[in-house]
């Protein structure tokens, strides 16, 4: 049997840190393995000094908005219609873009210089499109074909892996670029990647673009033309043809090759090549203090050159994965979103790939999954429509409730294919061994033929990885070490809250130890202050890497190690002793488990499929854990993807996870009790949707889950129902927009394996409409024990190669 060989991971914008300074390349790889990163933290900079900035966030949200709006709406086309010159044009897309797209109280905030270079930069693009438009206008096309040529969701994500490595090794990159439209003034489709950074070193950022443009001709075999278009401080356009591009592919190339040597450089091992340096980024770079200590003067350095060098004309293998991301996705923003923005071109040469573009329906029917991003669930009884959610409703939470026998979990599975199918990956919580087969699919034959093309597409791309916490019967996940950021680190959250969710980290990390301490109840919360600032202290002296359990423990047996001095104000010394006790105690104690061996919990190595083109599907299996081990580890999950979506932020309008709890009564039940994965995991809850991240909760009994939980789920999945007062419960959540709806007393008694929904932008025609599920691709089974997933997992190809990685 061949071994799965991870190929070397880099994004495009790496690609042109590695192009600007290869140093930096290597010092953020070295930083990142120290870590045990995954998604890589990858440095942004460019030459200091030469400007301010001008908001390139708020201006990317507010630009991709107004593209999706105007996509969607009428208001452009209309504008097009009646507009009598470009300078009403321009007059119009400025005003729907102030009203509709842009966030007027986040710019209101921003400094005056900032404020002044943003509105610099809304002129010089909405002129550039009212350009584009004008001139559509002028030449006889229509106000529809205006829009839709400027406007089509035309897929942008690339993900290719080329086999230009050192010895052949292959080089992953994944990016997604800003802007792809067809510009009937060229004839010819075109990429612009745009910018709010000055153009201090075109060169770096052309071969950024001229990156994109060769993934893109690899991924949707088009030829496009290449731009960078900068917008503040002042205008500037670099841009070439496609035949310039593919002319420069042997560049690309050979940086992949030696970007793939310099990432791994050791001179003490015989490892990788010394990556060179360019002194010209050296002012602002925040690896200069010791980058000619480690690696010697910048002018040292190799590349590889093998590729240029080369007579053959042949290109290296090259394996491309289609994205299958929504286009709601194409929009994730964040603040590694470089500051660019799209607009046009006046360039009229180029080549043409024919005089009419391509039709965008026809052409993305056939790259898109089936469903055309929404969540396909069943078929109305009458067979009359489809029920398909939309997939940005993932962001906003969803509840599946119904009696044992009524197909709850059936839906619920169905509702993780559809996710996966979407490209948003699922971490899903499994107390009972429902969940963890997905690690075997069902085989052709039991699937109708109609959706037997679904489920080849669910089969190439789910990548299922079973986790075990606590034992080796799946892939062992480890609570240890305990990660907890700096309030600096907060990047997905405004600065004006990072304090406030930065304390409330910290305290629910607290609450959250002291629990698992289970001593010491008259003075919880005494111990829970403490402990607070011991983490706090802990977090100021340790910077170079995660807590452990030892730390911590030590810090609270003698808390004037690391710094603070009046600790018998917050605590009795024999409290705090106990408490240091207790804290060692779970480091060898009933618990230890949890916190030894394995994989470190870690969000973003969740997130990420290990096999280019495919989409994690996690299942964290709790059945081989007792009560308190359950309780402790969900309360730890929780408590570390809210800290991980703060740092990493996210939109709520694209999903990039979706969170899963099969049966919830017992970590999430009504009325005052408190155990302690509560607390935290209502919180995602409350929280989450506007990271992008979607929480999907499972129930036999709407009566017994806290009742808040069900309020922050916009989408509701209801099977058949136990009792009448089941009914009631659930007739209560729809009573806050309206009157309880005639059908949900019909759900009491309803047969097995039919379900009626509701959910954010139902057709009306689909009020009340009773369905049945679509069929499952996975198989569906009995629980599994403990002993059947150590055989399985020991069976699968994938976990053998993921253990043999980790161990």
């Amino acid at each position: 049997m061949t071994s799965f060989i991870p190929p070397i991971h880099f994004t495009v914008t790496q690609i042109r840190l590695a192009a600007t300074c290869p140093r930096i390349l290597y010092f953020d790889a070295d930083d990142n393995r120290r870590h045990q990163r995954v998604v890589p933290v990858t440095t942004r900079i460019w030459e200091g000094g030469s400007s301010s900035v001008a908001g390139g966030t708020l201006f990317h949200n507010a630009v991709e908005k107004f593209n999706r709006l105007a996509a969607q709406g009428q208001a452009i086309r209309d504008l097009l219609e009646t507009a009598k010159d470009r300078e009403q044009i321009f007059r119009g897309v400025m005003e729907y873009f102030t009203r509709n797209a842009l966030n007027r109280q986040s710019l209101s905030e921003k400094p005056a210089e900032l404020i002044h270079n943003f509105s610099n930069s809304v002129e010089v693009y909405f002129g550039e499109l009212s350009d584009i438009m004008h001139y559509g206008r002028e030449s006889g096309r229509s106000a529809g074909e205006i829009v839709e040529q400027l406007f089509a969701p035309l897929p942008k994500r690339v993900d290719v892996t080329f086999h230009v490595g050192p010895r052949s090794q292959p080089v992953h990159i994944t990016g997604k670029l800003d802007y792809v439209f067809f510009d009937w003034r060229s004839k010819s489709l075109r990429i612009l990647d745009y910018k709010l950074t000055p153009a201090t070193n075109p060169n770096n950022d052309q071969f950024q673009v001229i990156a994109y443009a060769l993934l893109y001709h690899h991924q949707h075999r088009y030829e496009c033309d290449a731009g960078v278009f900068y917008l503040h401080p002042k205008r500037e356009l670099v841009q070439m043809s496609w035949q310039e591009v593919y002319a420069a592919r042997h560049k690309l190339y050979d940086l992949l090759a030696s970007m793939a040597d310099w990432a791994i450089f050791d001179s003490k091992n015989n490892c990788g090549i010394k990556p060179p340096g360019n002194i010209h980024y050296c002012e602002h770079c925040r690896w200069a203090a010791g980058c000619e200590n480690r690696l010697g003067q910048k002018s040292q350095g190799e590349s590889h050159r093998g590729w240029s060098q080369s007579t053959q004309t042949e290109d290296p293998k090259v394996v491309s994965i289609e994205p299958q991301i929504s286009d709601q996705a194409d929009e994730i923003l964040s603040d590694e979103v470089p500051e660019k923005i799209f607009g046009g071109s006046n360039n009229a040469g180029g080549s043409s790939i024919g005089d009419v573009p391509p039709s965008v329906s026809t052409k993305l029917t056939g790259r898109r999954t089936a469903g055309d991003n929404v969540l396909l669930l069943g078929r109305s009884l009458s067979g009359a429509q489809n029920i398909e959610i939309a997939t940005p409703n993932l962001s906003t939470h969803s509840a599946i409730v119904g009696a044992a026998g009524s197909g709850k979990t059936w839906i619920a599975k169905v509702f993780i294919e559809e996710a996966i199918l979407q490209g948003v990956p699922v971490l899903a919580i499994d107390p009972q061994g429902d969940l963890v087969q997905f690690l075997k699919q069902q085989p052709p034959e039991r699937i109708p033929p109609e959706e037997r093309k679904r489920h080849e597409q669910f089969r190439e791309r789910v990548e299922p990885r079973i986790y075990t916490p606590g034992t080796s019967h799946g892939l062992r996940l480890s609570l240890s070490p305990i990660r907890l950021p700096r309030e600096d680190d907060l990047n997905g959250l405004p600065p004006a809250r990072r304090k406030e969710e930065f304390d409330a980290i910290v305290n629910s990390m607290a609450t959250h130890l002291v629990a698992l301490t289970l001593k010491g109840k008259r003075s919880v919360e005494q111990q829970q202050t403490f402990l607070s600032q011991i983490l706090k202290a802990l977090i100021r002296k340790i910077s170079d890497r995660p807590l452990n359990l030892t730390d911590i423990a030590a810090a609270a047996h003698t808390p004037e190690d690391v710094g603070i001095e009046d600790a018998e104000l917050l605590i009795r010394k024999t409290e705090r002793e106990n408490l240091g006790r207790q804290l060692y105690a779970l480091a060898h104690g009933p618990l230890a488990r949890l916190f030894s061996g394995g994989q470190t919990l870690d969000v973003d190595s969740l997130k990420l499929a290990v096999q280019p083109g495919k989409v994690a599907l996690n299942v964290v299996y709790l059945n081989a854990l007792n009560d308190p081990e359950k309780h402790a580890f969900l309360a730890a999950m929780a408590t570390e993807l809210y800290r991980w979506m703060s740092c990493s932020g996210g939109d709520p309008s694209a999903p990039q996870l979706l969170f899963t709890i099969d049966e919830a009564r017992d970590f999430l039940p009504a009325g005052s009790s408190e155990p302690p994965a509560k607390r935290p995991v209502s919180r995602l809850f409350t929280q989450a949707r506007k990271f992008g991240v979607g929480c999907l909760v499972c129930t036999q009994s709407p009566r017994s889950v806290d009742y808040n939980v069900f309020g922050n789920c916009s989408t509701k999945i209801i099977g058949r129902l136990e009792t009448p007062q089941d009914s009631d419960r659930v007739g209560e959540w729809f009573t806050t927009t309206g009157a309880k709806p005639d059908w949900v007393s019909g759900r009491a008694g309803a047969d097995q394996g039919t379900f009626v929904a509701r959910w954010p932008g139902q057709p009306d025609a689909l009020e009340g409409a009773v369905f049945r599920s679509r069929h499952l691709y996975s198989l569906h089974e009995g629980a599994w024990s403990p002993e059947r997933v150590e055989q399985e997992v020991a069976a699968d190809p994938l976990h053998q190669t993921l253990r043999s990685v980790s161990s």
